[in-house]
């Protein structure tokens, strides 16, 4: 079958651009190596996000302050507000807002190949007029168009029951002990569990998940945390930047693919979303008037967008990749590396 936009990649970035598309009529295939969406994250999701969520289950906890903490467990407090979320159930609710417009969605569908007129996946071929990479920090849309791998930083959760979390708190730690070049973080799933995770750069003598064990059973927060381990994943994010090209004549890439997460921080869903919004409007602008040159609009959009806070940010981690491995610089120079602080932006 012909399709006017073929989407690689289910998550909050395909779901999106493929609703945006699908709900403006036009033919959207969507798809998806995995059996169903799956997420490392810690599963934050700011009041901000661009999109009305449906009363859903998926919502885990409020979040209305962060706590981050030097290495000396001094700590700056700073009102947030945005939720928790069962980042798998979430994701898979944005597939289905996306199925309800009319996408259609194919799961366990890794994609193979570009072809002249689309796409090979396990499963088949299938022909497109846009294609959109969305298929995350190890993007095979990107791979396939020759271009270079992604800075990341690797990443261990484990979801922790019997603990005492603090209540609509997210808790971030730096400290080189236990997360160089990156930060611990601890964010309520419920009154009794939470979700404990760190991402680390190439910086680390030890593995992630060594360098969360020992986290959790050193760090002075062992009595709060010494729960029940029943969920252990790992995962990757990038810290790159934006990529310098997000449209190849008629391929897009948008999320994680296109280096949308944030570099220090690694927050990526509300940037994704924005994008695929902006990706998804260009695609119809391009289909309705039968011009695939509009799609270098969806750079242009994405770079007023993004391109400042995710470069100010690209410097900062430039900063932590020096240094990120002393205590002593991060005890000095964290409220110029993170954004809670107000040293950050000036």
């Amino acid at each position: 079958m012909k399709y006017d936009l073929i989407v690689v990649g289910a998550g909050p970035a395909g779901s999106i651009t493929a609703k945006t598309v699908a709900q403006a009529g036009y033919d959207v295939l969507v798809l998806e190596r995995d059996a169903f969406c799956r997420s490392p994250c810690a599963g934050y999701v700011s009041s901000t996000i661009n999109i009305e969520l449906p009363e859903t289950s998926s919502i885990q906890s409020q979040i209305s302050r962060m706590r981050t903490y030097f290495p000396d467990m001094s700590f700056h407090d700073f009102p947030i507000n945005g939720f928790v979320a069962d980042r798998p159930a979430f994701d898979m609710m944005l597939v289905s807002i996306a199925e309800s417009a009319g996408a259609q969605v194919e799961w366990k569908s890794p994609l193979l190949d570009l072809t002249p007129d689309g796409v090979s996946f396990r499963g088949g071929e299938a022909s497109a007029t846009i294609i959109v990479g969305a298929d995350g920090v190890f993007s095979k849309t990107a791979s396939l168009m020759g271009l270079d791998k992604q800075k990341v930083a690797v990443c261990a959760q484990y979801h922790l029951k019997g603990v005492d979390p603090l209540p609509g708190t997210s808790e971030i730690f730096f400290n080189a002990d236990y997360a160089p070049g990156g930060y611990v973080w601890i964010y309520p799933t419920g009154k009794d569990s939470a979700r404990v995770g760190l991402g680390i750069t190439e910086v680390g003598s030890r593995s992630p998940h060594q360098y969360l064990d020992a986290f959790i059973d050193e760090s002075p927060l062992v009595l709060r945390m010494n729960g029940q381990k029943t969920e252990y994943v790992t995962g990757a994010l990038p810290i790159g930047g934006l990529r310098d090209r997000l449209c190849f004549d008629n391929i897009l890439l948008v999320g994680d693919s296109a280096g949308m997460a944030d570099p220090v921080t690694g927050a990526g869903i509300n940037s994704a979303i924005l994008a695929s919004e902006a990706a998804g409007n260009t695609i119809i602008a391009a289909l309705e008037k039968n011009d695939l040159t509009l799609l270098a609009q969806y750079e242009t959009k994405v770079k007023r967008l993004l391109a400042r806070t995710l470069g100010r940010s690209l410097g900062k981690r430039r900063n932590l990749d020096k240094y990120g491995t002393s205590n002593e610089f991060l005890q000095q120079n964290l409220p110029e590396m993170w954004v809670t602080f107000k040293e950050y932006w000036q």
